[in-house]
C-alpha cells in the first residue's frame, strides 16, 4: 500500500510539473493573440492563458498584454507588437519583430543563465534589471535603462546602457553611444492594466539628480 501511495503522489507531482507553464499572459486588453508553436493560426486571448517556449504573441494598435515569466519577472507589451518566446528557463530569448515593451527581471540571473531581447537591429542582454525598448517600422531599436546595466550589441559592437541612459540602433548599424534619456517613470502608465504593472515599478533604480 505504501508503494502504491508513493506512486500516486509521484504521478500527481509529475503531472503538475508537466502542466507548469513557461509563462502566463496574466492580463490582456484589446486585440492580443497567441500562436502556439507548430500551429498555423492565431487565437485571441483575454488573460490567464499559458505560454510555452516557441509560442508567438501578437497585439494590435491600442492593445496591452502583461506576461509573467514564472517567478523571474514580467514582460509588458503595448501597441503593434509581435514577438516569440524562445529558448528555455535558463536561456530565454524574446525575439521581437517589432513593438514596444517594458521588461523587468526581479532577481539577478546565475552565471549559467542568460536573458536576451532580440530585434531586427540589435540584441540586448541583461542579468537582472528593468528596461524599456521599442523597435519601430524602420527596424530602428531604442533601449532605455531604469535599473541595472543592459549590454546592447549590433554589428559586432557592444554598448553598455546604465540606469537613466539609452541607446538607439539603426538597422544594419552599430549602437549609438549611450546618452541620458528623458523618459519619465510616469510613462509606465501606458503599460498598466487595472492599475497593475506586475510589480515592475518596484524595480526602478534611477540615479538621483
Amino acid at each position: 500500500m505504501r508503494n502504491i501511495a508513493a506512486f500516486v503522489l509521484l504521478s500527481i507531482a509529475c503531472a503538475s510539473w508537466a502542466r507548469a507553464a513557461d509563462a502566463v499572459i496574466v492580463q490582456a486588453k484589446g486585440q492580443v493573440y497567441r500562436q502556439a508553436k507548430g500551429s498555423g493560426r492565431f487565437v485571441r486571448v483575454k488573460g490567464g492563458e499559458d505560454l510555452s517556449y516557441g509560442d508567438h504573441v501578437r497585439s494590435a494598435a491600442g492593445s496591452v498584454a502583461q506576461i509573467v515569466l514564472s517567478d523571474r519577472g514580467a514582460v509588458l507589451v503595448r501597441g503593434d507588437s509581435s514577438f516569440t518566446l524562445s529558448g528555455d528557463a535558463d536561456h530565454t530569448s524574446l525575439n521581437f519583430r517589432f513593438g514596444e515593451f517594458l521588461i523587468g527581471l526581479r532577481k539577478a540571473l546565475l552565471t549559467t543563465q542568460s536573458f536576451e531581447v532580440r530585434t531586427p537591429a540589435a540584441v540586448a542582454a541583461v542579468r537582472g534589471t528593468l528596461f524599456w525598448g521599442k523597435s519601430d517600422e524602420t527596424k530602428t531599436t531604442t533601449y532605455a535603462g531604469f535599473g541595472h546595466t543592459i549590454a546592447v550589441t549590433a554589428q559586432g559592437k557592444t554598448v553598455l546602457v546604465h540606469a537613466g541612459e539609452k541607446t538607439t540602433v539603426a538597422f544594419g548599424q552599430a549602437p549609438a553611444q549611450a546618452a541620458k534619456h528623458d523618459i519619465p517613470v510616469s510613462y509606465f502608465d501606458n503599460f498598466k492594466l487595472g492599475g497593475s504593472l506586475q510589480n515592475l515599478g518596484a524595480l526602478v533604480d534611477l540615479p538621483k539628480p
